[in-house]
């Protein structure tokens, strides 16, 4: 079943997402652009190459001018659409999903990710077959361009919040892994620029994923291996777009995706004031953060779009999502792994005393996950389970979050994966475990 949401078009390629769906949607989107020019990029997936042509295929044919940045994280997009004063950019990932999938993530002239509503247009556009075909001598023209790894470096590198110097000073020793994924090269270039130490584990771009593609705890442990064998003081994950930054500790532990976060936006309000945003599933120990330097923390729909939009009405400084999305409108509205590491890495500098204990002295949730198949009956125990918690505070804006006095509940459908995530945050390990089995009983899982 192809997935048509706020993240774009996804689906596993040669069953779901073929290259005519990818041309439709792709020739939709420049149907609603009325031309112009569109930046394009992919991720490493074996698929990449001939849903990305097929996709530039239906950009030219109705008159958008590409420019081809080829294999970039998504967070280079919207960077490349300012460089090249673009109408749009597209980029071809199905992010942390599986290597079958495949995606079409738009984005617009504001640099972020596509409102719900000009989503909906694109859409409509790709059933009803409305494409505006130019003629011959109208279509777009294609283009290729290297030179945005170094722009990216150099955007981060100059924002007030990043000490490379403290870093540069420091020299820590560092293992990145990318997955096999577009941070292959990215991830270790910006590493380098900034003085670390640099082992690289997965780094080949080939898109074979060696390990899980969510840099998720339990995808983690050649990483850990790898921190312990090289001395690091510490490990960085990336998923295949480079979006997604998850962190191991010196002594090879995971910290878990939702750390990732609380410790940058922890730097980033140690040195600038101002609001945070979060989705509804991040963990209550940023906004606690926030509160810590008397700043005020909002909740958004899970979405990259949701919070950006939200971050823009609030003014935030710093915000995200936590799975280990960072944003920071600084730079662009989007989640951006090299963005992330430079940030922690201010912080390790800074500091005399090793991540773990940073991230020790922080202000801590413990929670307890479950991801599950989507029942066709899902809207019907999801009633269910807001009747049982009736008596409690609850937010409906993205499936139902149970907030309670000892901790909070989250169950909701994904807008990526035909499946569904229940999610129970407590001050204690055990706590979230019980939230979490009671939940589960109440969803009939």
């Amino acid at each position: 079943m192809l997935l048509r949401s706020v993240s774009g078009v996804r689906g596993i390629v040669g069953v779901d997402l073929t290259p005519e769906v990818a041309a439709r949607h792709a020739a939709a989107f420049g149907t609603i652009l009325r031309g112009g020019r569109v930046v394009v990029a992919s991720d490493t997936r074996p698929t990449g190459p001939i849903i990305k042509e097929a996709a530039i295929t239906g950009l030219l044919a109705v008159g958008c001018d590409v420019i081809d940045i080829g294999v970039a994280p998504t967070p280079t997009v919207p960077l490349a659409v300012t460089h090249f004063r673009a109408a749009a950019g597209l980029a071809v990932t199905a992010s942390h999903n599986p290597i079958a999938w495949n995606a079409l993530k738009f984005l617009g002239s504001a640099r972020a990710v596509l409102p719900p509503r000009l989503l909906d247009r694109i859409y409509r556009v790709a059933d009803s077959g409305h494409f505006a075909y130019k003629r011959w001598n109208r279509i777009g023209r294609r283009r290729t361009s290297a030179e945005m790894l170094d722009i990216h470096i150099k955007r981060i590198l100059a924002l007030s919040v990043v000490d490379a110097r403290a870093i540069g000073r420091r020299r820590p020793k560092i293992v990145f892994d990318a997955g096999g994924g577009a941070a292959s090269v990215y991830g270790p270039a910006i590493l380098e620029k900034l003085g670390c130490r640099v082992r690289r584990l997965f780094c080949e771009p080939d898109g074979r994923f060696p390990r899980g593609a969510e840099p998720i705890p339990k995808n983690l442990r050649a990483l850990g291996a790898e921190v312990r064998r090289f001395g690091a003081d510490l490990g960085f994950a990336a998923d295949p777009d480079c979006d997604r930054l998850a962190i191991v500790d010196e002594t090879g532990k995971p910290l878990g995706e939702e750390r990732t976060l609380v410790l940058a936006a922890y730097w980033v309000l140690a040195q600038t004031p101002g609001p945070v945003v979060v989705n509804l599933s991040t963990s209550q120990a940023v906004i606690d953060v926030a509160s810590a330097f008397g700043q005020r923390g909002y909740t958004a729909k899970v979405g990259e779009i949701n919070v950006a939009m939200m971050m823009k009405a609030k003014k935030a400084v710093v915000g995200g999502e936590g799975n280990g999305g960072v944003v920071m409108p600084a730079l662009h509205p989007g989640r951006d792994a090299l963005l992330g590491m430079a940030l922690v890495l201010s912080l390790l500098a800074r500091a005399d005393v090793p991540i773990s204990e940073i991230d020790a002295a922080l202000p801590r949730y413990y929670a307890a996950k479950r991801i599950l198949p989507k029942p066709g009956d899902w809207m019907r125990r999801l009633k269910r389970f807001a009747a049982h918690y009736i008596q409690e505070h609850q937010d409906d804006r993205d499936g139902i979050k149970v907030v309670l006095a000892d901790g909070s509940i989250h169950a909701r459908h994904s807008n990526t994966e035909p499946i569904v995530r229940i999610a129970a945050e407590a001050r204690t390990q055990r706590q979230a475990r019980e939230l979490l089995g009671e939940a589960l009983k109440v969803l009939g899982f």
